[in-house]
């Protein structure tokens, strides 16, 4: 493998391997976060318009009072109905919400796939330091950008993250695959900072996607359900860590994660940015999330080598802006 990347260094590469999961200081600069923020509050202004942006907070009231329609605006990524009808039929089901000090609504806000319409978004993912390190932890030979996702917990936000495993939401095979999970806030568990269970993508397992506001599984996946991790925290080695922005968090695709809500009265934004390695595969898994917009012909088996999945490492030559290349 060629030298380390100049933000991750051989101890990295092996608390990586170890735990699933490495946070790494200082990676981006001050001007790539401010373009995530700019592109967040783009996101957010949409909420209600876009057909990708929705509010987990409120979806997760809608989901727990009976009788009540689900309506998320112009949003249709996700059939809410039959998502409302899942929950209600899983017998474990249960509402995974903290208590917070009273005044306001919260808002747990969720985008997608703003790398095709948004510049800076394209920057950061394409151009900044993250392509190669994500080649680096991977020991990969090139790296594939797969998508971003945006989560945002505004103060006094009740909704938790239910723990889950990435890997069956996304159509891959192979688990040459990284998150990076970017804060644009400080955070920390008063605030719903990121928490993984250390060295779960060693347990040789894969779990079904689960509906986020609930453990709830997918049914169409036919994978297992993930562990109730929030039912007993103790039983497992969770750990988290205090970031500030420019910092990142980089998990493993197979790495159990999940948060807290947000009962502080202090923003927790971030731009979670996922990438591939050349050992993985497009698989259109049973139970995976539908992709937003992608017009590729791949078939079980291929590369992912198609415009949906840019190539973001190694550049043909250094200097060489990608997201430049790439605007839909």
């Amino acid at each position: 493998m060629a030298r380390n990347s100049p933000c991750v260094s051989a101890d990295d590469c092996g608390v990586f391997g170890t735990d699933g999961v490495v946070c790494l200081r200082s990676v981006l600069t001050a001007a790539e976060v401010g373009q995530l923020r700019r592109a967040v509050e783009r996101q957010i202004a949409g909420l209600h318009q876009s057909r990708t942006g929705y509010d987990f907070e409120s979806l997760a009231r809608q989901v727990w009072t009976p009788g009540r329609d689900v309506d998320t605006g112009a949003a249709d990524r996700f059939d809410m109905a039959r998502l409302k009808e899942m929950v209600g039929a899983d017998p474990l089901a249960r509402p995974l919400q903290e208590e917070v000090p009273a005044g306001g609504d919260g808002l747990f806000f969720y985008d997608v796939a703003a790398w095709k319409h948004d510049l800076g978004v394209r920057e950061v993912a394409f151009d900044s330091a993250l392509p190669e390190i994500a080649g680096h932890l991977m020991q990969a030979a090139y790296v594939n950008f797969w998508e971003d996702t945006t989560f945002v917990k505004a103060p006094r936000t009740r909704q938790k993250t239910a723990f889950h495993q990435d890997l069956a939401y996304f159509q891959i095979e192979g688990d040459q695959c990284v998150v990076v999970w970017i804060p644009l806030d400080p955070a920390d568990l008063g605030n719903g900072v990121m928490q993984y269970v250390r060295g779960s993508h060693r347990w040789g397992e894969t779990f079904a996607p689960n509906v986020f506001v609930s453990q709830t599984p997918f049914a169409a996946s036919p994978e297992k359900r993930c562990p109730d991790i929030e039912g007993a925290p103790g039983d497992f080695d969770i750990i988290s860590f205090i970031v500030e922005p420019g910092d990142v968090i980089i998990h493993h695709v197979k790495t159990v994660h999940g948060a807290g809500g947000n009962p502080s009265d202090r923003w927790r934004r971030a731009v979670s940015l996922r990438y591939c390695g050349d050992q993985v595969r497009y698989r259109d898994r049973p139970g995976a999330i539908p992709q937003v917009g992608v017009t590729h012909g791949l078939k079980d088996g291929d590369r992912l080598l198609a415009a949906d999945y840019p190539v973001v490492w190694p550049k043909p030559w250094p200097g060489l802006r990608l997201a430049d290349l790439y605007g839909l």
